[in-house]
């Protein structure tokens, strides 16, 4: 029996790496999605995805449940792999925005933020928001799509699990350090003003004991601080395209990750 006498089971077995990956991306959520839209948007790139997925498949043979089991777990892990690897700048740029209004002193103002389903600063919700906007507007995600289906190629679905190599964890490692070092690196110009501004009114403070220093800081912090979010717009955007719109990187350390072929 071949995959196509069995249609149910072909897309079962494609549709697990898909829903992996988009579990991962901070993107199609239940706030913004409906379930129904996301299931079935999910459902639609299986469908798509099954002729490439399962090209050159041998029949299947009989095997047991767990086989199959092993199977979907799999293809789940590699999707998480490649919607974490995407998702990741997310996270960090999101990170950002909630470090400065916490300088700020702003991080008692949360809101709940859709795209990444929990509470969030208003900064860190600002810069959610537009790094989302760009990932849909500039093409990015459709970069994302084509290094999903381009997995199927390197992975098939009928393959058992990736050759995963102790050297192979230092791409995950190395997102974690990115995502640590591109937080503070978008924080660091707010950060530094904004101890500036701490600095100076403390000096005001220390000769001027009369006045409310932290009535006139508040409203001073946050202005600089959104100005600063503006001024540094093109840096975000660069920041966004340079990671998530250069896919061959991503896709030679998986393969060395999973010493794939």
């Amino acid at each position: 029996m071949d995959f196509g006498s069995n249609p149910m089971l072909a897309l079962a077995l494609t549709l697990p790496r898909i829903a992996g990956a988009f579990l991962m991306l901070p993107l199609l959520t239940t706030e913004t999605v409906p379930a129904m839209v996301r299931n079935s948007f999910m459902v639609s790139l299986a469908i798509v995805a099954i002729p490439i997925a399962l090209a050159g498949a041998p029949p299947i043979e009989a095997a047991g449940t767990a086989h199959w089991s092993a199977i979907v777990i799999k293809e789940t892990f590699i999707g998480i792999s490649i919607g974490f690897c995407y998702g990741i700048v997310f996270w960090a740029i999101s990170s950002a925005g909630v470090i400065i209004d916490t300088q700020v002193g702003m991080s008692m103002a949360q809101i709940f933020d859709p795209i990444q389903g929990h509470q969030t600063s208003l900064h860190g919700e600002f810069l959610s928001q537009f790094s989302t906007w760009l990932f849909m507007a500039s093409g990015a995600f459709l970069v994302f799509l084509e290094l999903l289906m381009t997995s199927y190629t390197v992975w098939p679905v009928m393959s058992f699990f990736p050759d995963l190599r102790m050297s192979g964890m230092a791409l995950f490692v190395g997102q974690f350090g990115y995502l640590m070092t591109a937080m503070l690196l978008i924080a660091a110009p707010a950060m530094v003003i904004l101890l500036v501004i701490d600095l100076s009114f403390g000096l005001v403070n220390r000769y001027a004991p009369q006045l409310n220093v932290f009535a006139l800081t508040m409203p001073i912090k946050a202005w600089l601080a959104t100005a600063i979010l503006l001024l540094m717009i093109g840096v975000f955007v660069e920041i966004v395209m340079t990671r998530l719109v250069d896919n061959s990187g991503l896709i030679e350390a998986l393969k060395h990750a999973f010493n794939a072929a």
